[in-house]
Formats: structure tokens, sequence, C-alpha cells
């Protein structure tokens, strides 16, 4: 049976359990699943919680039959508490843990990119053998308290100041389409060109908006013939022969380099897309967490074989 995640409460820190139960809550999404990670029952969570309320004559968590989302004033709780428990339970762990860490760590991966941060998972799962991947792969936008995640690898502006990022570099956009598509047209040739064509729309999962195409200004699109709300399906419908698109070069590259999309209009590209890996901004971060955001450091500016032991203890996040 696995071991669950977070602290067993005992000794002093039965000082901080009202705090304790109502953190885990808003982490896990959940009294229940709270109540497994500290040793208690649900309702022994349920009363600390409902405790800790009373105390401050607020409201922190809504409630219904299956879930529990903090409030405004229980997302300001949740930064204070999770930085300060988080801060005793890393000198624990640190004075306590002689070698190699434990737990689990969440992250969160549009469909895509997978593939491109494969190298630096690999890398991590083998330094740290111990540590429980729990990978979400979604391109809808990822809220890291409310979604429970650690981590994020975002492309483009970051938009969020309340998080922190490590910056992996950036991505260029391309446009491309199949050799089976343009065989039967005309390869476009400049930006001007674009509109006699046909070819897909990225739907962002959040709003169901079609994501606009980047070109020149006074430049029309192609004409839509779908629009996709997954990155790994709208290559995979550009592969078929469905039309144009335009996407990260990291979503694409494997397939322009075995042939399945060619590239077109190369010498009008617009910037590149930043890409990001961003965390809570928080005065602690949980051991796992800054392991991996030290590695991601050093991957950035020379990939990491995976085979390579990595010294988490020699470097942290810079505050």
């Amino acid at each position: 049976m696995a071991k669950p995640d977070g602290p067993k409460v005992n000794g002093p820190a039965l000082e901080l359990i009202k705090q304790r139960s109502f953190v885990q809550a808003v982490r896990m999404g959940g009294i229940s699943s709270a109540a497994r990670v500290l040793g208690l029952t649900p309702s022994a969570v349920s009363k600390n919680i409902r405790r800790l309320e009373a105390e401050l004559g607020a409201q922190l968590l809504a409630r219904d039959n299956r879930t529990v989302v903090a409030t405004e004033r229980g997302r300001q709780a949740f930064a204070a508490w999770s930085d300060l428990l988080g801060l005793l339970d890393q000198i624990q762990q640190e004075l306590s843990t002689a070698d190699g860490l434990s737990g689990q760590i969440g992250i969160s991966i549009p469909s895509g990119a997978m593939p491109w941060l494969m190298p630096l998972l690999s890398s991590y799962r083998a330094t740290f053998p111990d540590v429980q991947l729990r990978l979400n792969i979604s391109d809808a936008y990822s809220d890291l308290v409310r979604d429970r995640n650690d981590i994020a690898l975002r492309l483009g502006r970051l938009k969020d100041s309340n998080e922190r990022a490590i910056s992996l570099g950036s991505t260029p956009l391309m446009v491309c389409a199949a050799p089976c598509y343009l065989s039967r047209t005309t390869v476009p040739k400049t930006p001007d060109d674009l509109a006699r064509e046909e070819g897909l729309y990225f739907r962002l999962p959040d709003s169901g908006r079609t994501r606009p195409i980047v070109l020149p200004d006074e430049c029309d699109a192609w004409r839509m013939v779908a629009s996709v709300d997954n990155g790994q399906a709208l290559v995979q419908a550009a592969v078929n022969g469905f039309g144009l698109i335009q996407a990260p070069l990291m979503l694409v590259e494997a397939d322009i380099v075995e042939g399945r999309l060619v590239e077109v209009l190369s010498d009008f590209r617009p910037p590149p897309l930043d890409v990001n890996l961003v965390f809570q901004a928080a005065r602690w971060l949980p051991t796992q967490t800054r392991a991996f955001l030290d590695m991601a450091k050093d991957w950035q500016r020379s990939p990491i074989p995976s085979d390579e032991p990595f010294d988490w203890r020699r470097r942290t996040i810079d505050q």
C-alpha cells in the first residue's frame, strides 16, 4: 500500500492541527483526502476547520458534497499557513533525511509538451526514485492551488503575479502542414497567400475561444475547417492533411524531422513563445519542488543525462 504524502500528526505538531487540517483540505481538494494524509478521521478534520473558522470569524472553505474550495479569505490563509507549516516541515525533513527525497510532486504539462520535457522528468526520476510524479497533462490553464499542482509548464506571456517562474528559454512559433495538403494547393510564399488556404485553429479549453493566428499586420489567416482544444490532436489533424496550423516547435519538431509536417513561411515567423516553469510565490517550497526547480535551472543550460547524479542540497531557488 502506498505511503500517504504529508506529515503525520504527533507531538508538538498537535499545536497546529487546525491549521494543518485546513491547509491539507485545500491542497488535496477534499476533507477525506486531507484526513488520509494527516492520519485523522474526516470528522476530526472537519471539526478542526470549523473551530479555526469560528476563531477567525470568517469562512475559509466553500463546501459541497465532494470537494472544498478556498474562499478569498481562505486563499490568503492558505498562502500564510502553508508557508509557515511548510517551513517547519522542511526543517524537520532536512534534519532527518540523510539521502534522497520521498513524497509526491504535482506537475501540470500541456499535452504536446510532454516529449520535450521528458528528459528533465527522466533525470529527476532517476535521481529521486522515491518521489512519486503526479503528472497532469492538460492544455487548460492550471491554477496551482485549485488544481493541487506544485509546478506548471507554461508557454507564452505569464499573467499571474502571485506566481514565480524559472525560464526554460523559448520555442519558435511556426506555420506548417502535411505534404499531402501542400501537394493539392499552391504552397504559400508570403503571409498574403494564407487567405486562400484552409487550416485549423487551437480552441482554448478554459474560454472556448479560438487562439488567433499570429501574422504580420493586415494579413488574413486561413479559412478554419476545424478547431481543436488539445495540442496533440491539433498536430495529428494537421499530419492527416486537414490543413495549416500554427504551433510551437516543441509540439511539432518530431513530425517535421520525420517529414510528416513541413514548415512554410519560415522567413515570416512571429516572435518565439517564452517557456517557463511556474510555482507558488511562497517563502518555503516543498523540498521535492525545490529539487526539481534546481535541476531545471541546470537542465535549461545543459541537458542532464538521466544517469548523472544531481546534488539537490548544493543550491536552492533564489528568493
